[in-house]
């Protein structure tokens, strides 16, 4: 049992490394995602979802995209832009870990406007 234990694990780790490279979100997706979190934020605080929009323009890194929408659904109050974490949607390569200097919850509070 032990054995077969082992084995599983070793490959599960094999499955995990050899992934594919970058996960992307196709755009209608990540645009959709986006919209929904901004209504939520908008119909939580009351407000109308910040104009203008964001739009995304290419198929954004699935990591960065979900930093954008927990961004946006755990701003406060009045939401009047969109979190400082969704200008990594922008970005054509993975930004690996968030550095430990920094606070991602504070971050997430500056919005743009």
């Amino acid at each position: 049992m032990r054995f077969y234990t082992v084995i599983f694990c070793f490959l599960i780790l094999f499955v995990i490394n050899c992934g594919p490279g970058i996960d992307r979100v196709d755009t209608n997706d990540a645009q959709s995602q986006i919209y929904s979190a901004a209504k939520f934020a908008a119909d939580k605080c009351g407000n109308p979802i910040p104009n203008p929009p964001l739009v995304v323009l290419n198929k954004p890194i699935q990591r960065n995209l979900d930093l954008c929408t927990i961004a946006i659904t755990r701003t406060e109050c009045p939401f009047l832009g969109y979190p400082l974490p969704c200008t990594l949607i922008y970005l054509e390569q993975e930004t690996g870990d968030i550095p430990w200097y920094l606070n991602f919850n504070e971050i997430s509070k500056t919005q743009i406007k």
